[in-house]
């Protein structure tokens, strides 16, 4: 009983940390397309570079008049550069339907004292914050989520039920458990803000944070929510915050394309964990096709700059893919092997394709 607690415990913290970065994954399981490629992978450059690399990719219709609709994956933690890369490409489209549970494009910012787990990460780690990095006040960005009521109906229950009691027990619902790892309250979300909190305090600890998240995002299974290890609470969870967040999305790209004027490109600017279902909805629903695919690298670390031998690099990869095998996998059950690349050698601050 007590290892099922922890692995539900270890299960959440991932998730969240899984939501930190990325989003969660779900594979559009059942559907007749073929899977999408990744949207995610680590490249191990010649020089001992490790990097977290994120697709773009266009899906184009069957009628060349038709507009283009473009996946552009994003983690909510990378570089200043990544995000300004980010930034001139989605400025080039015509709609933007980007993520933000309740948001507008007008008050898309963090409020004065409010703390957000994803937010502290990104200090620790010399890293951006994505709310902070990216302008969403531009007239062709438009919100196209859920509300967090919306989401908590899901199960089966209001916001006002899902706080804690005061008494330190957990919310009613895993989704507000997950909240309050985000928002850093609660037993779970004060042992993240902990750990947070110390990662700061070390370059040698922020350079090996930055590798186990890249490794981590690298060892997740695809299709997080049906995997066998998972309970079922957290595969409804994630189930949940993937699957029917991407059909409120599905109905806004409907809506765009049918516009007129016809807008010439619509561009779904989400956590990179959504695009694999978001492309075979698109594929199947949309009869689009996958087209042109670019490559941005969200943050990279050099491990042997850092002081990171080449022991211990392999040691926390091992260890990395043994907890999230622990996790996740159950009888029968495997995670994906991680996407890697081994690009040409190239200089200590250089970016892959734009």
């Amino acid at each position: 009983m007590r290892d099922r607690s922890h692995r539900g415990s270890t299960a959440l913290l991932l998730a969240a940390f899984g939501l930190l970065l990325v989003g969660c994954q779900s594979s559009g399981r059942g559907r007749a397309v073929a899977p999408p490629a990744p949207y995610l992978r680590v490249a191990n450059h010649d020089n001992g570079v490790v990097a977290l690399e994120v697709a773009i990719r266009s899906l184009t219709p069957a009628r060349r008049s038709a507009p283009m609709v473009w996946l552009v994956g994003v983690t909510h933690l990378g570089s200043a550069e990544y995000y300004r890369a980010l930034q001139k490409f989605l400025d080039q489209q015509t709609v933007v339907l980007f993520e933000g549970v309740g948001a507008t494009n007008r008050d898309f910012q963090l409020a004065p004292g409010e703390y957000s787990l994803q937010d502290a990460m990104a200090r620790a780690l010399g890293l951006e914050f994505q709310l902070n990095a990216v302008q969403y006040d531009r007239p062709h960005f438009r919100n196209s989520d859920l509300t967090a009521a919306q989401i908590s109906r899901h199960f089966g229950g209001g916001m006002e039920e899902d706080a804690d009691d005061g008494e330190g027990r957990p919310p009613a619902n895993e989704f507000g458990a997950l909240v309050q790892v985000m928002q850093g309250t609660g037993f779970l979300g004060g042992l993240a803000k902990l750990t947070v909190s110390l990662i700061s305090v070390s370059p040698r600890l922020q350079a090996a944070t930055k590798l186990a998240l890249i490794e981590t995002m690298g060892a997740m299974p695809a299709d997080l929510a049906a995997t066998p290890g998972l309970n079922p609470a957290m595969q409804r969870l994630l189930r949940v915050l993937i699957e029917e967040r991407n059909r409120a999305v599905i109905a806004d790209t409907r809506r765009a394309l049918r516009e007129k004027p016809r807008p010439k490109s619509v561009a779904i600017f989400y956590g990179a964990g959504h695009m694999h279902d978001l492309e075979v909805r698109l594929r199947e629903e949309l009869r689009l096709r996958p087209g042109e695919e670019r490559w941005l690298t969200a943050f990279e670390v050099d491990p042997r700059r850092s002081g990171i031998s080449k022991t211990e690099l392999d040691f926390m990869r091992r260890l990395v893919r043994q907890r999230v095998r622990g996790v996740f996998q159950a009888e029968g059950g495997a995670t994906n092997p991680p996407a890697t690349t081994s690009p040409p050698r190239r200089g200590r601050r250089g970016g892959s394709n734009p």
